[in-house]
Parts: structure tokens; C-alpha cells; sequence
């Protein structure tokens, strides 16, 4: 029978408890003997096929005692979930004081606790020569007798169970092979929270019972063919015979003795390449090959071969599938029109980011676009063929979000639909998430959130397991977080976590070169712009952006009858606005004589009244008339001043200049 030693530092009720722990698993298939370092001698020799101790330094201190240090696990120690339910049910960011026997215990089990996700609270560790008078809570592996007596709360989450890393340890090491062993431990594995992620999934997954495995190879429309380390054929679907039209048993032959020479040449590994396409028998086929690992050692490969045809029909039928839900990125970086170096910085950036695999947040004002760049760069990505699925975290009540976002199991609240339904990151797996104005997701949900960035797995409103997930996520917000960050409002934590690729779209008003361009877009039928519009368009600040400029291409598309858009087929948002002057009145004053360039308005607009506009000479003329003492070098430069601040619009040739709209309110303003 084989043997495993425990080696601690003393007895005590430690060393009951990990034998019966170890029991638990393996029942009578092993032998356990417990050591004590203090009552260890000098050439002692432990002889145990495998030695347990609980410290790294103490592994290090064993290896006196052993003749081989390979037969030496460190136990790695988690708890129950039922034990560590109170943690989690503490407020955030409060300080928790932890207490074991010694020092190194204390940062074992902080570790710990932070692995399994105890990453709201503030973990203390607990120094005997210190007070903790404001701390209001401990947290203990069953060491409550050293808990100090002003702790008002002790949380005593028990004695730390195995971890089921250090049992697969022992299975490897030993070589057990019993289904009633991996039967146990899975039982325990639903019990006891793994320190490593995942592992109790994929410990399930590799004990499914050989029947359900031969259920599924034979349903699966994909080739699969298992070799051994030998070339020895160990399993060979229907799928696969019909796309390489193969007629005779070979399961159990060497691939050295087919006589099939073109299926010879797939199946040798040495020349098999991932994702190669090959012409086969007149038929296109892909190939990919995996190589199949067994506790660290590679034990054979396997193939999965499909059909061209067969792909491409898939492919068409997912794109349809996706379309008709809406989950598509519609637009690419070529929709993105700009003349504005500001916004083509930006497109480049973004361009950048999009062949990453990293978290972007997207800042910018309301109606901006940010959106859009998101689906340009899902559409640029590695993604692209995946869905992409796009959430307003605003617009969704928040009692709904949660159960949009992660889904929820089947009577998980009243109104569930039978069944459960599936959530936005499980529908966006392997694709891209948007979370668009992630600033108004509600605290609780940004808790939540963090986690799944951070482990790339969801749990189900009312589930009790979690889904592994693949999904890039691309948040955006026109607040400003760090604000929000200060009043509280934002989690730090989680804008650190999405703040990996920032990019900001600068708001319309900031780049005017866009703005004639894209309203000539936006309006569906060709028609000039006059000049006054062009002022207004340009002088607007555009609070709602691009958004705005669309709905106001709308009305000029509805309103304007004639070949032109004038001032009186501009929405009133745009036409009755009070605006403010002084700044040109400044800049007026500051670069000409002011009675002068009064009077060169004055005459300009009297001769527009009559349908007439005048260059330099003629203004030089009235103004003579009227015994104003100005030459025409004055002329020309109270226009040049007036034409850069959009006053006066000269006209091209002989038809000189005109008053614009907001050159006639300046002149009201003046006189």
C-alpha cells in the first residue's frame, strides 16, 4: 500500500484534521503517517512515497530528512463555500484583521482569500505586539483563541481544507486510477472553493464517462480521428469517413501500414500543420491538430478535419443568424469622414488599438460618434466575425441590467422565463461587448463587472456555478469618471481595470473643418449653402455634436424649397440664439479706427438693402460724399478685419462685399 507522510511543526489538532481530510478522498487506498520537525533526529530518513508539509521554508528544512525532494507537495489550503459566504456580505473597503499562529500563516491566508475574490475588504494581518482598537472585525482559520478580546466581530471561516490542486497532485504523483477516488473529489470539489480558477471545471470535464464521450464523437458533424504516441489509430468518427471516404475498419492500425497513401500523409504529425487546407480526393478540406496532454505528458494528437463547403455553409448561416438579431458591427473606419487632423489622429489610434485584444474606453460628449468607432474597430479586429453586442448602460433600468448582462437560471426571480436565459457576455463570447455610458452603471453591478474582467468568467443571476467567457470588452462614457471617482460615484478599481486603451473623440466644435462636410452628407439632395448659413453653422457650438448636425440636416432636407438653404430654412435652435459679440467688438475696436470702420458697415449695408454689394473704390466714394476723411488702404484693411471675423463676405470678381447675418447684429450692436 502506498504511504504519505505529513510532516508539521507539533501535534496538535491540525494533524487530525488533514488526516481525515486526505481521507475523505482516499478512504483505505492509503497509508498516512504524521512527523513533527521537533522530533525529527539527525539522519533520519521519511521513506513515504509522497511528503506533505504546509510551509515552502519548511520543504527546504524536510529535504534533510528525504532522499529524493520530489516526493514533496506543499498543501495548498482553501475553505468551504458555505464558510465564506460572511465575507462577502461585509461592506466594502472596510479594514478586517487576520488572525492565525503565525506570520507566515497570516499571509498564506490573505493570499488565499484574495485568490478566491475577497477583493472588497482591506485584509489586515495581525501582529500580537500591536492594537487594532478601530478595527471591528476578524477574520480566522480556527484560530480564535488568539483573535484579541476588543474584536467585536470574529468570523472564524474554520480550519482550511485541501485544495483539489494538491489532491490532483497526489493522483499524478501516485498514479491512482480510481473511479471512486475521481467520483469523491469531484463530489468535493462542488464543496470546497479552488484557489486556482477553473480547475474543478475542467477535473469534471476529463472524468465524463466513456459512453457520453462516444455519444458526442459519433453526433459530431466535424472529423475527428485520435492517434497514440505510436501512430496507433485509437478513434475514427463517422464524419470523418465520409469526408476522406474511407470504406475499411482501420481503428487499431498503424498509420505506418495504411495503404491509403494521400490519408498516410494527413495523419503524420511531423507534416501536419494547424489550419492547413488541402485538396483532397477532389474535395477541399481543413485539418487542425492538437497535440493531448495527460498530467504534464503528451499521450497522442488529435485531428479535426471539416469540409470546405461545409464551413463556408456554416459561416453563411451564422452571419444570417447574427444580422437578424442585430448582433453586427455595422460600420468600419472607412464611414468615419473627416477633414480635421484632430480626428484623423484619432482614426489612426484607434486603428492601432483595434489589433490588440485589450479593454478601450472611449471618451467623448454626447452624439460624438463613440459608437460608431466602436464597431470600426470590432470590424478592424481579430473579432470581426464574431458578434458584437452593444448595451446603453443608461437607458436600461437598473433592476433589468444585471439580468441583461449575466443572464439568469431558470425561477431565479418572479418572471424568469423557463429555462433561464442567456446574458449579453455569454451571447458576446468570443466577440466584443460595448458598454456604452458605463458612468451611470449602478455601483453593486461595477462590482460585478470588475470580477468578470478580471477572471473572464460570469455567474447567472440565481446560478451556482460560473461560465467562462471570451469577450473583449470596449466600454464608453461622457462623464468624467475621475470626478465620479472622487464623489464616489465610479469604483477606482474598475477605471483602472477599463482605463487600458483610452481614446477620446474630440466634440464637433473643435473640429470646424467637418462641420460644412458633413452636413453637405447628411442632406439626401444636392443644394448650395449659402454663406450666412456656413457662418452659422460654423459659429454654433454643436452641444449635441454630430448627432445635432444630422437632425438639423433633416430639417433643411424637409424645409428648404429653393436651390439654396438660407437663414430662414435653419431650425430656431440654431437662428435665435442670443450670442454674445463683445469679443468682435473687442477685436474691432483693438485693430481699426471704430468710427470709420462704423461707417464702411453702414454704407455696405445700405447698398445690400438694394439688392447691391461694392468693392474698396466705390465704398471710397460714398464715404467721400459724406466728408469722411478715409483712404482706400483704410478700406482694405477694416474689410480684411471684418472678413476674419465672418462680418463681411466678399464675393469673388467685381461684385465686391456684403454684410453676413452676424455682420448686420454686429452693426445694431455698434450703433
Amino acid at each position: 500500500m502506498k504511504t504519505i507522510g505529513i510532516v508539521t511543526d507539533g501535534l496538535s489538532t491540525l494533524e487530525v484534521f488533514l488526516n481525515n481530510n486526505i481521507k475523505m478522498i482516499f478512504k483505505d487506498k492509503l497509508k498516512i503517517n504524521n512527523y513533527f520537525f521537533n522530533n525529527l533526529q539527525k539522519g533520519q530518513k521519511i521513506d513515504d512515497d509522497i511528503i506533505l508539509v504546509m510551509l515552502r521554508d519548511r520543504s527546504i528544512k524536510l529535504k534533510n530528512y528525504i532522499d529524493d525532494s520530489k516526493k514533496i507537495i506543499i498543501i495548498n489550503r482553501s475553505v468551504k463555500q458555505k464558510d465564506i459566504y460572511r465575507l462577502f456580505s461585509l461592506p466594502k473597503n472596510i479594514d478586517v484583521l487576520v488572525v492565525n499562529d503565525n506570520k507566515e500563516t497570516i499571509l498564506e491566508t490573505i493570499s488565499m482569500l484574495y485568490h478566491i475574490g475577497i477583493n472588497h475588504l482591506n485584509l489586515i494581518p495581525y501582529d500580537k505586539e500591536k492594537e487594532y482598537k478601530d478595527i471591528k472585525v476578524c477574520v480566522t482559520p480556527g484560530e480564535t483563541h488568539l483573535v484579541p478580546d476588543y474584536i467585536e466581530e470574529v468570523i472564524d471561516i474554520g480550519h482550511r481544507f485541501i485544495d483539489i490542486s494538491t489532491f490532483l497532485q497526489i493522483i499524478t504523483k501516485l498514479k491512482i486510477d480510481e473511479k471512486e477516488v475521481t467520483q469523491r473529489l469531484i463530489k468535493y470539489s462542488e464543496e470546497v472553493i479552488s484557489i486556482h480558477s477553473g480547475i474543478n471545471h475542467t477535473y469534471k470535464n476529463l472524468t465524463v464517462e466513456n459512453d457520453e464521450l462516444k455519444s458526442i464523437i459519433k453526433l459530431s458533424k466535424n472529423g475527428m480521428i485520435l492517434l497514440s504516441n505510436e501512430g496507433i489509430i485509437k478513434v475514427l468518427n463517422e464524419s470523418v469517413k465520409n469526408i476522406l471516404d474511407i470504406k475499411e475498419d482501420i481503428i487499431g492500425k498503424n498509420i505506418k501500414n495504411l495503404d491509403d497513401k494521400e490519408l498516410k500523409d494527413i495523419l503524420n504529425k511531423d507534416k501536419t500543420k494547424d489550419d492547413n487546407v488541402i485538396k483532397y480526393k477532389d474535395k477541399y478540406i481543413t485539418i487542425n491538430k492538437h497535440t493531448i496532454n495527460s498530467f504534464g505528458k503528451n499521450i497522442g494528437s488529435y485531428f479535426c478535419i471539416q469540409e470546405v463547403t461545409y464551413i463556408k455553409k456554416l459561416e453563411q448561416n451564422l452571419s444570417k443568424v447574427l444580422k437578424d438579431k442585430g448582433q453586427v458591427a455595422r460600420y468600419t473606419f472607412d464611414d468615419i469622414k473627416t477633414n480635421s487632423i484632430n480626428m484623423e489622429n484619432t482614426k489612426k489610434l484607434a486603428r492601432k488599438i483595434s489589433k490588440s485584444d485589450y479593454t478601450v474606453l472611449i471618451t467623448g460628449e454626447s452624439g460624438t460618434g463613440k459608437e460608431l468607432l466602436a464597431q470600426s474597430i470590432h470590424n478592424d479586429s481579430n473579432r470581426s466575425k464574431q458578434p458584437f453586442i452593444a448595451i446603453n448602460c443608461a437607458a436600461m433600468p437598473e433592476n433589468l441590467l444585471e439580468s441583461e448582462l449575466f443572464g439568469y437560471e431558470e425561477g431565479a426571480f418572479t418572471g424568469a422565463l423557463k429555462g433561464g436565459k442567456k446574458g449579453l457576455f455569454e451571447q458576446a463570447h468570443n466577440g466584443t461587448i460595448f458598454l456604452d455610458e458605463i458612468g451611470d452603471m449602478p455601483m453593486y453591478l461595477q462590482t460585478k463587472l470588475l470580477r468578470v474582467l478580471q477572471e473572464n468568467q460570469i455567474m447567472p443571476v440565481g446560478g451556482q456555478s460560473v461560465i467562462d467567457i471570451d469577450v473583449r470588452v470596449i466600454a464608453a462614457t461622457n462623464r468624467d469618471l475621475l470626478k465620479m471617482i472622487k464623489e464616489e460615484k465610479f469604483r477606482a478599481d474598475l477605471y483602472y481595470r477599463i482605463n487600458v486603451l483610452p481614446i477620446h473623440i474630440p466634440p464637433l466644435r473643435e473640429r470646424k473643418e467637418d462641420i460644412d462636410m458633413m452636413l453637405k452628407h447628411f442632406i439626401k439632395r444636392k443644394i448650395k449653402v449659402s454663406e450666412d448659413v456656413k457662418i452659422i453653422i460654423n459659429d454654433y457650438d454643436w452641444p449635441g455634436n454630430i448627432r445635432e448636425l444630422r437632425n438639423t440636416a433633416m430639417y433643411i432636407d424637409t424645409m428648404a424649397s429653393k436651390d439654396e438653404v438660407t437663414t430662414n430654412d435653419l431650425p430656431h435652435n440654431l437662428t435665435n440664439i442670443k450670442k454674445d459679440y463683445k469679443k468682435d467688438i473687442d477685436y474691432i475696436k483693438n485693430r481699426t479706427s471704430l468710427e470709420k470702420t462704423v461707417k464702411v458697415m453702414k454704407c455696405i449695408k445700405n447698398h445690400n438693402d438694394l439688392n447691391k454689394s461694392l468693392g474698396r473704390s466705390a465704398i471710397l466714394k460714398e464715404l467721400i460724399k459724406e466728408d469722411i476723411l478715409i483712404s482706400e488702404g483704410e478700406i482694405r484693411h477694416i474689410l480684411e478685419v471684418l472678413k476674419g471675423r465672418n462680418i463681411v463676405v466678399s464675393k469673388s470678381g467685381r461684385k465686391g462685399s456684403e454684410l453676413s447675418q452676424k455682420g448686420i447684429e454686429v452693426l445694431k450692436l455698434l450703433k
